[in-house]
């Protein structure tokens, strides 16, 4: 029986650009590994990957908006790649899907 919620983050390059991609659910015990994989990136364009993400809480939105704002302030730019699903709907709920440019593949323009 597995205690813990599935998980999985995996940081690569895709072409000329740095991805996370982000399978199963964001929460409390596994929003501490996203930080982590972001606090890396500062200045470049990257993306975190969310389109297999099957459930994301307040935890995972928290470093989301922190690594947002933290990678814009020094000139770079954190994009999500996001469809419709969970994700999307709490960044909604929320009110900082705006705050965030979204995209529905690495090569499409912002949504």
């Amino acid at each position: 029986m597995e205690l813990t919620p599935p998980f999985s983050l995996e940081t690569s390059r895709i072409g000329a650009h740095d991805v996370i991609v982000i399978k199963g659910e964001v929460d409390l015990a596994s929003a501490p590994r996203l930080d982590n994989a972001l606090s890396k990136f500062k200045r470049q364009e990257v993306f975190v990957d969310l389109r297999k993400t099957e459930f994301m809480d307040s935890a995972g939105l928290r470093v989301l908006i922190a690594h947002n704002a933290r990678i814009g302030e020094q000139g770079g730019t954190l994009r999500l790649l996001l469809g419709e699903g969970p994700v999307l709907r709490l960044l909604e709920l929320a009110g900082v899907r705006d705050s965030f440019s979204i995209r529905p593949t690495i090569d499409s323009p912002d949504a």
